[in-house]
């Protein structure tokens, strides 16, 4: 992983600096957020099930809207990011509305617990910034409880392919890049580096088996739940 640790903090720096924007935005709405705490979405909500009593580790979780959004149905859940704005961020807008639970500044890749979970969760946009799928898939190993759930729902390879004309077969070095923006609306004046990683099906999968998870459900779409520019 030391080769990677660069690219990881340029990623962190890039994710402190959008937090501020995206928390801001029309696309997260986050006041409307704080008023009806839902920002599930079906894909998710009917695959997972429910979560009522049951302890949930969420990865990757920005700055917590799906997080306290589990909360919110009764799970236990405990979120975890590597920037440490998003968790910030995160802390305030619990409390503000009163949805308590454990945030971790914590790269996932790095993240060790001494506790086993019921359902770990990932979603959107997430895998694309790490360089060790099976750094990951053992962090996932490591925090789930035997035959329990891991949940991933993400974007399909193939859409960030059409969108942003990414290799599509795995490369050792990070796709480096200088960007305008950010995702959400604002930010039109925000420049930041950032490193990320296109990962082929093919690799989620072993490196998830290989790491003692068995695949039970696996569904693509025809769709996608965000509209990405």
């Amino acid at each position: 992983m030391t080769e990677f640790k660069k690219h990881i903090e340029i990623n962190k720096k890039a994710w402190n600096k959008r937090t501020s924007i995206h928390i801001q935005s029309n696309f997260y709405n986050n006041e409307e957020f704080k008023k009806v705490k839902d920002s599930l979405k079906s894909i998710e909500l009917n695959a997972i099930g429910d979560v009522k009593g049951k302890s949930l580790l969420h990865l990757q979780c920005h700055f917590g809207q799906d997080s306290i959004s589990f909360a919110r149905m009764g799970a236990k859940v405990t979120a975890v990011d590597f920037s440490d704005v998003s968790i910030n961020e995160a802390k305030k807008i619990s409390v503000k509305i009163n949805v308590h639970f454990k945030f971790i500044e914590s790269d996932v890749l790095e993240l060790k617990l001494d506790k086993e979970f019921d359902i770990v969760f990932s979603s959107y946009g997430t895998i694309g910034w790490l360089p060790d799928l099976d750094k990951w898939a053992a962090t996932i190993a490591t925090h789930l409880k035997k035959r329990r759930i891991f949940l991933l729902t993400e974007f399909h390879p193939f859409l960030v392919l059409i969108n942003n004309g990414y290799y599509y077969f795995y490369s050792f070095k990070p796709d480096i890049e200088i960007e305008n923006g950010t995702y959400t609306d604002g930010g039109t004046e925000l420049v930041t580096n950032t490193c990320c990683w296109n990962h082929l099906l093919t690799n989620i999968f072993s490196a998830l088996e290989s790491n003692g998870l068995k695949l039970t459900h696996f569904k693509e779409f025809d769709f996608s739940p965000y509209l990405l520019e």
